[in-house]
């Protein structure tokens, strides 16, 4: 089992830090960036009062003066845009930080809840908050872009393999010693916040392919030195000008092929500049990431030179936006076929790196997810990293192990040991005494473990398992079920994973079993199923007010008994959320009932 390691730091202390050395930073960019601002309106009125006097005294002089001014006019403009970046990238910095501070508070400020991933049919995801207001996503999710959300969502909802798992642990513990670069990375995203979001296009445009006609037409970028020789040989009377004016006529007929393309592309070339830019800067950010593990040396062998091709591509759509200029298109456009061109660039770029791109993409999408993981193992120093082992059975040996989204303060632990396959824990108790609570705090752990992320424990280990949960079966009205009939058609579900040819076993947890009909049916209905799944590849919990189900499996060898319990003192209910071995024998339903002010005794004649 592994051993959990004191906290060495303080994080709540060490977000406090960067917010207020962010704050003095962007306070000093601030100032910079207005001197700047205002130096740059008294340079602008000295040029046109410069223009007024040359213009008004013909003093020839004041020309060199003027041209001065011009080029310290476009050097103050460059820093201002240099200065104004490094303002906003400290005030990044600060959100960063507060978005850590509230969610040490469990409190989450981003407004993404991660609920449009949810799947209906996902076989635990809908039942113990992996996604919604109060979730597992909002308490580990510090991505930035669209592809990076995409990513951790996927970890939740898929367990990875063994030797990923392993590999993510070692990465997330040599990452989580380095929180300030991370923070690089998610202050520098949010410089580009809504370019980043821009993927989907940039993605349709590399899967673009060219009409056969017009790449077979690319071949005439070259003509324009045939139309040089021409203009030569015009010049020098060699031949007549008309051929000349021939020559360019067919530059306009070439440039006329590709006018649509052209303006497919330029039409979105802000969006598709911006999003290059963003994912140019992030690129280079991983290719100098210090990180050393397996998991990241994985990746990175796939981005080496990726920001410098990123940043090829996004000169190319800048080139092209030249031709917005009626000038530049007039005496450059027109006699260098420039369309075609930066067309014939794109395309060579494409040829290039369009397998690449998907590699990059996906690099990026993991990093961020590996900053989620990391940041939540920097945010709770007193978690530890779990023993994840193959073994052929189901294996969870926890000690202390609390609800992740419930504060330190309020959370209560438990221990628990299952080994084996075939087995069922039976957990019985009062209403409101955390039987529900303790299900989902053993699926959240699990679900961290296996995406290979520290877990609210002193100790755990597991073995690979899939995860199952029935716990918030609900009618539907557009489907014309009950809750029954949906509670029934997961259990179905759960019978047909546990029969799949499929090594990993599978850990089941199943809320108030069979609730939605009569306690006979339900005691009957609640056997068969433990005695069915007996023989399969699963293990799992159930929780019941049964008593007699109970009593039933303590007559079995494959079914334990534990209970949480519920105390009445002084007309008050009082729960320890301790989970104790045997079978529950408090009740407290008639007592919250008296409490509603509903009069149990028998009625008065």
């Amino acid at each position: 089992m592994n051993q959990k390691v004191a906290p060495k730091y303080n994080p709540s202390e060490f977000f406090q830090q960067e917010t207020e050395k962010a704050a003095e930073a962007e306070k000093i960019a601030a100032q910079r960036f207005n001197t700047l601002a205002f130096t740059r309106i008294l340079v602008f009125i000295g040029i046109i009062s410069l223009i007024w006097i040359c213009n008004r005294t013909g003093e020839n002089w004041l020309i060199a003066v003027i041209l001065m001014l011009v080029v310290a006019f476009f050097v103050l403009m460059k820093q201002q845009q240099a200065v104004k970046r490094e303002r906003n990238f400290r005030k990044n910095l600060q959100i960063v930080n507060e978005d850590e501070i509230a969610r040490l508070n469990f409190q989450f400020k981003r407004a993404d809840t991660g609920v449009h991933y949810q799947q209906k049919e996902h076989s635990y995801s809908s039942d113990i908050d992996v996604f919604g207001e109060y979730s597992l996503y909002r308490l580990l999710n510090r991505t930035r872009t669209a592809e990076g959300s995409k990513r951790i969502a996927g970890w939740l909802k898929n367990h990875a393999s063994l030797e990923e798992i392993l590999m993510r642990q070692e990465a997330s513990a040599e990452w989580s010693q380095k929180p300030e670069v991370q923070q690089q990375w998610e202050a520098t995203a949010l410089l580009h916040e809504h370019a980043a979001q821009q993927v989907g296009a940039f993605k349709s445009w590399v899967s673009e392919k060219l009409p056969d006609d017009l790449t077979a037409s690319l071949k005439w970028r070259y003509y324009p030195l045939v139309t040089l020789v021409v203009a030569v040989l015009a010049i020098i009377n060699l031949i007549p000008g008309w051929v000349l004016i021939l020559s360019l006529g067919w530059h306009l007929v070439l440039l006329k092929r590709f006018q649509a393309t052209v303006e497919s592309i330029t039409n979105r070339t802000t969006a598709l500049g911006f999003t290059l830019t963003a994912y140019s800067e992030l690129l280079a950010l991983a290719e100098t990431a210090p990180y050393h593990s397996r998991w990241w040396k994985q990746r990175k062998a796939l981005i080496d030179g990726s920001s410098k091709a990123i940043k090829e591509a996004g000169n190319l759509f800048e080139k092209l936006d030249y031709r917005n200029n009626v000038f530049f298109s007039l005496f450059v456009g027109i006699p260098t076929l420039w369309d075609i061109q930066c067309i014939a660039g794109l395309e060579k770029w494409k040829a290039s790196h369009h397998s690449d791109l998907y590699n990059w993409l996906d690099v990026l999408a993991d990093t961020e997810a590996m900053i989620s993981l990391s940041g939540h193992a920097y945010a709770h120093p007193d978690y530890t990293t779990p023993t994840v082992t193959w073994e052929n059975d189901v294996r969870i040996e926890a000690i202390n192990m609390g609800h992740p989204l419930i504060p330190k303060d309020k959370r209560i632990s438990n221990s628990f040991t299952m080994t084996g396959t075939g087995q069922t824990v039976l957990i019985t108790g009062s209403n409101m005494s955390g039987k529900s609570t303790f299900l989902r705090t053993i699926g959240l752990n699990i679900v961290l473990a296996q995406v290979g992320c520290v877990v609210s424990a002193d100790k755990f280990a597991c073995s690979p398992v899939r995860i199952f949960s029935s716990m918030r079966t609900q009618d539907s009205l557009e489907e014309n079920t009950s809750s029954f009939y949906a509670e029934l058609k997961r259990l179905r579900q759960l019978l047909q994973m546990a029969e799949e040819n499929n090594q990993t076993p599978v850990f089941y947890m199943l809320d108030e079993i069979l609730k939605g009909t009569n306690s006979a049916d339900r005691h009957r209905g609640a056997e068969a199923l433990i005695r069915q799944l007996h023989p399969k590849n699963a293990s799992g919990l159930v929780s019941t007010h049964d008593l007699e189900l109970g009593q039933w499996g303590a007559e079995k060898d494959y079914v334990q008994n534990f209970h949480f319990r519920s105390d009445v003192e002084d007309g008050k209910l009082h729960f320890d959320y301790k989970l104790h071995e045997g079978i529950c024998k408090s009740f407290n339903a008639s007592e919250l009932m008296k409490m509603m002010g509903i009069d149990m005794d028998p009625e008065k004649s």
